[in-house]
């Protein structure tokens, strides 16, 4: 398995698949509908490329025998900080570690670029799998102000030099 940047436009398909799966996965469990609680989903969803090939954001894809089985995307901030999003395991491909480096390779890349910690938006309850890669990853709730207005929302973050939380 590897993870990388969509390297053509087959990958970049298959990218927009899986946050397809991912925006399905999201309303089953939560009972969100990304599109309409974020607008910028849907305009992400028309041009995947364009979107995360811009300097202030990356894409990753894990691929396992030519198929993307694992996304996740980094939107890097003016306050030194990067955002974790859209990270989405396909099921078959669970409990391999795939999302454990798909969040580290964010934190990677937030580190090149710069970032003193990288933070993420998500859900207790139904999203408890996620925050259990997340603590594992080394993230800790924090006050940070999301971005996101939904009841329930937490913050989490951890520093891009291993210590959890802000840095």
């Amino acid at each position: 398995m590897e993870v990388r940047t969509p390297a053509d436009e087959w990958e970049w398909r298959q990218a927009s698949a899986l946050l397809h799966d991912f925006a399905e996965w999201v309303r089953g469990v939560a009972g969100v509908d990304l599109s309409a609680e974020q607008p910028s989903f849907a305009r992400e969803l028309d041009d995947l490329e364009a979107v995360y090939t811009a300097d202030d954001a990356d894409m990753f894809v894990a691929v396992e025998r030519g198929l993307a089985v694992g996304i996740v995307a980094a939107r890097y901030h003016r306050d030194r900080s990067a955002e974790l999003k859209r990270m989405y395991v396909r099921r078959m491909a669970r409990g391999k570690g795939i999302a454990d480096r798909l969040a580290s390779e964010v934190v990677n890349a937030a580190a090149s670029r710069g970032c003193a910690s990288v933070w993420l938006e998500t859900l207790p309850g139904p999203m408890d799998p996620a925050i259990g890669v997340y603590h594992r990853c080394g993230f800790v709730q924090t006050r940070r102000r999301g971005t996101l207005d939904r009841a329930g929302i937490i913050v989490m973050e951890r520093s891009v030099d291993g210590k959890a939380g802000q840095p």
